[in-house]
């Protein structure tokens, strides 16, 4: 199965959650830049001091 495939489906597990609530599906959107998936698991992003999630650039350049 594809990386892409995993995510996907990880992604669709996570907003389940969400989709139970009463408006729901609006802090699923909100919340979804907080989190990223790593090979079919959802994680939350690291933040900076000033708790702003790290985009995927910035993850990367803090791994090297």
């Amino acid at each position: 199965m594809a990386r892409g495939n995993k995510c996907k489906a990880a992604w669709k597990a996570w907003e389940k959650g969400y989709a139970k609530k009463k408006g729901g599906e609006k802090e699923a959107a909100k919340e979804k830049r907080e989190f990223y998936c790593d090979n079919g698991t959802i994680k939350l992003r690291p933040t900076t001091d000033a708790d702003i999630p790290l985009t995927d650039k910035e993850m990367k350049a803090n791994k090297k």
